[in-house]
Order: structure tokens, then sequence, then C-alpha cells
């Protein structure tokens, strides 16, 4: 995984289980958060043990393991993608009292600009000295220019915010866990659209999800908000490969990608 360290555990005689290990306490609560409040809703992993940090010792989350295959684009079919957007329509029905971090409800906020605004300067943060300052001046520059929009946003709702193919387990044609939920939040249901839209889903399954997504509650008008949205991922994934000094290694992929992506605006490219 990203930000954790995943065991499969086999025991003789009983069922497999699942040993999420989280570097970061942040990454922990959230997991833990939001596996107990989806529990019983959609269907996620159940937790068996929580093991919280202790001096030395990583914070972990012990749980079943779901019984499938992680989806891949290519075995998206138009009837799972269906039942994929109803669960994640179900997600974004769930109300929240605020913008940021639920495990630390003292700093929600009411205006979704200055959570986004702090993740982004984040990414920012972790590009300088890597990343040419004009290339972050243009970044700064389309960030500006769009900000505002989220003033319209859908929210403040649950998020999943890595909601694709990889982070969803299948069986027999049908979801049976939503996984990796360290990057959930209280947010705005555009967010969860971005990987629909960046190309995670097949195009052909495109409809069909939206439609399951509608059957639940009303598909936002989120097709305005990409630019602004694919900047500040694009920002937090260079940034994310930078500060783990993995740019070179095992995430060059992602950081090129989207690494092209910035230098086309500074090259004049449309966001």
């Amino acid at each position: 995984a990203m930000v954790a360290a995943v065991f499969r555990i086999s025991q003789p005689g009983n069922p497999d289980l699942i040993l999420k290990v989280c570097s970061r306490k942040g990454d922990f609560l959230r997991e833990s958060y939001f596996l107990n409040r989806f529990a019983g809703k959609i269907p996620v992993p159940k937790i068996i043990q929580l093991i919280e940090q202790e001096a030395g010792l990583d914070a972990a989350v012990l749980m079943e393991c779901v019984q499938g295959d992680l989806l891949k684009s290519e075995t998206a079919t138009k009837a799972l993608a269906w039942e994929i957007g109803s669960i994640l329509a179900r997600i974004h029905i769930e109300p929240t009292e605020g913008y940021g971090d639920l495990t630390d409800p003292s700093h929600l906020s009411s205006d979704p600009r200055f959570p986004f605004t702090m993740k982004f300067e984040e990414g920012i943060e972790e590009c300088k000295g890597h990343l040419p300052e004009s290339l972050l001046e243009t970044c700064r520059r389309h960030f500006d220019k769009d900000l505002n929009l989220l003033l319209s946003a859908d929210g403040p709702c649950v998020i999943h915010r890595d909601f694709r193919p990889g982070n969803i387990i299948a069986a027999e044609g049908k979801v049976r866990g939503i996984i990796d939920w360290s990057s959930g939040r209280g947010g705005f249901a555009e967010d969860d659209f971005c990987p629909l839209e960046f190309g995670e889903w097949p195009a052909g399954c495109k409809s069909s999800f939206l439609e399951g997504y509608a059957s639940i509650r009303k598909v936002p008008d989120y097709k305005k908000m990409m630019p602004l949205l694919r900047l500040s991922r694009a920002v937090a994934a260079v940034g994310f490969t930078v500060k783990r000094g993995t740019w070179e290694s095992r995430n060059s992929k992602l950081y090129r990608f989207n690494l092209n992506y910035l230098e086309s605006l500074a090259a004049g490219g449309q966001t």
C-alpha cells in the first residue's frame, strides 16, 4: 500500500486476516473511524482488533480478509459499475459537521476552501527545492483562479477520496468490500468523481456508474471543478513522492504522470 504495510495472516483452520500497519497515527485513526462508521451500511472489512500506537510500535488495524479480488478496470462490468456508483452515493449521504479530518472534530471548518487550501500548500511545501519556483507559481495562479468554485460544493459529507478500482474488492460480479480509508474525510462529493474523470475507470462503465449513483442521490455538477481538483491531486502526488524519496524508484510512474500534468499548465495547457 502507498502509506501502510499490509500483511495477510494465514491461520490453519481459521479464516485469513489482514493486518494493516500504519506508520502515521492519522492514517490509523481514519482507517478505524470509517470502518466503524460504515459497518453494516456498505461492504467494508470487519475490524477484529485495534492496536494503538506505543513508543517504538506503530499502530495497526487487524481486520477480516474479505474474500474476492481487487477490482481491475478491465474486469469492471456495467452491472458492477452500477452497484459501485450506488455505494459511492451511500457514502456521500453521510453528513458531517464540517470539512476536514473527522477524527479531529475541533478543527473542522464550515468553509471547504480552508482545509482544501491547507492540503494544497502542504503539497507545494513538499515540492519546494525540487520543482522550479516558476512552476510552483504557475500552480498557485491556477489554484487561486478556481478556488471559489468550492463555495458551491456539494457538502459537507463523508468522502473516501481514493475511490478507484484498486480499493474495491469484488467476487462473482458483486462488491465485497470498499477498502483503504486512510484518506477519508469530511469533504464535498465532487472530489470522489476524480478517478472517474481521470481515466481510472473504463469509459464504457461511466454511464452505469452515474446511473447507480443517481438511484440514491443526485449526481453533483462536478465537471467544472475538475481542473482545480486535478491540480490539487497532482501537486499532492508529486509532493508525496518527493517527501518519501520514491520519485525515482517505486513511485516514479505516479511522479512522472502528475509532473507531466503540472508542466503542461506551465506550457499553456488547459486546466
